[in-house]
């Protein structure tokens, strides 16, 4: 009885503390779901997107994709205004707001140039002014649908703001463009899982973790960090598995992305969740010790391991994580008490 109480309370604990609404409504046999990340966003890579391209810097356009159509040809001054914003946004200390005037007035010279308003999506990116950023990649893919510098940005900004299955599609849309690009299929895997897609996310991640091959050979795309992609991949696939509740195939794909970057928090984190879905509880302590290790500060950590600890009876280990967890996040200490002294 006290067992499956206690298993309801860390799902609810986790769910209350992340914000988390759309988490599946069955009570997994374990402690809680990962079908988001603990840490923020880790399940997804984000690169800033470049700036257009002006006069002298390649397809003004931004590549030449067959069947669509290309951009004309720029007046200088067209040019001239757009290098103006790329390097007030591109500033060591960014001038947003110069950057944003300078690409609204390059719509108005020239309202047929996708640059400007691609350019004004990555101002409003930089500030996750996502709402906006969309409303601005739209109108460039609008006005030029061949235009793939807006793909990625305008999928991760519909991913920020949780409009999921328009996320799904640009993504799709992006792999027809580009098939041999392993951040599309990774970035789509955490966009499945969020949304409770498990098997397709499990496709999704396995095939970003073939392009990239697991025998040491790098995939060059000039703004692509190998490593950091892969260990995310093997991550996305660990939470496709965990929601399968297929705990122990998690496990390994979840340890396999911490050995890839150790310092990944959200696969040490989520690797703790998945062992103690598999009721392996010394092991589940041991990987959130690790994430606490790379970030002491991280509340739900805590949290997890005094309930981990709990449930092998050790009341002392799980109090004292009580006491590090209140000078962390007392609201949530609290809660944990609460359930501690029953």
């Amino acid at each position: 009885m006290w067992r499956k109480a206690f298993q309801r309370f860390l799902l609810v604990l986790v769910v209350l503390s992340l914000g988390v609404a759309n988490l599946p409504a069955q009570e997994p046999t374990g402690g809680g779901s990962i079908v988001r990340d603990i840490t923020g966003g880790a399940a997804m890579i984000f690169r800033a997107p470049k700036d257009p391209v002006v006069a002298n810097q390649g397809t003004a356009g931004g590549g030449k994709i067959k069947g669509q159509r290309q951009p004309k040809p720029t007046a200088p001054k067209q040019d001239s205004i757009i290098a103006r914003a790329n390097a007030a946004r591109s500033a060591p200390q960014p001038r947003y707001a110069e950057a944003e005037q300078q690409y609204r007035l390059a719509m108005q010279v020239a309202p047929d140039d996708a640059r400007s308003f691609a350019g004004l999506g990555n101002v409003f990116v930089d500030q996750k002014r996502f709402t906006e950023a969309v409303a601005a990649y739209q109108q460039a893919l609008k006005v030029n649908p061949g235009y793939t510098q807006a793909f990625l940005p305008l999928a991760f900004s519909l991913a920020a703001l949780s409009r999921h299955q328009e996320a799904i599609e640009i993504y799709q849309q992006t792999i027809k463009l580009e098939p041999q690009n392993p951040e599309v299929f990774n970035n789509l895997s955490a966009v499945y899982n969020q949304t409770n897609r498990f098997q397709e996310g499990m496709e999704a991640s396995s095939q970003a973790i073939k392009l990239l091959g697991d025998t040491g050979q790098a995939y060059t795309q000039g703004f692509q960090e190998r490593n950091e992609v892969l260990s995310y991949a093997y991550k996305n696939l660990g939470n496709a598995f965990n929601g399968m509740q297929r705990y122990e195939e998690a496990a390994v794909a979840l340890k396999r992305a911490a050995e890839i970057e150790p310092t990944n928090v959200a696969a040490q984190f989520n690797l703790g969740l998945t062992l103690y879905n598999a009721g392996r509880y010394s092991e589940a302590i041991e990987a959130y010790k690790e994430a606490i290790k790379l970030r002491p500060n991280l509340a739900q950590a805590h949290f997890n391991l005094a309930i981990t600890y709990y449930a092998i009876n050790d009341r002392k280990q799980a109090m004292d994580e009580y006491e590090k967890l209140k000078a962390i996040n007392p609201e949530l200490a609290a809660k944990l008490h609460s359930f501690l002294v029953k």
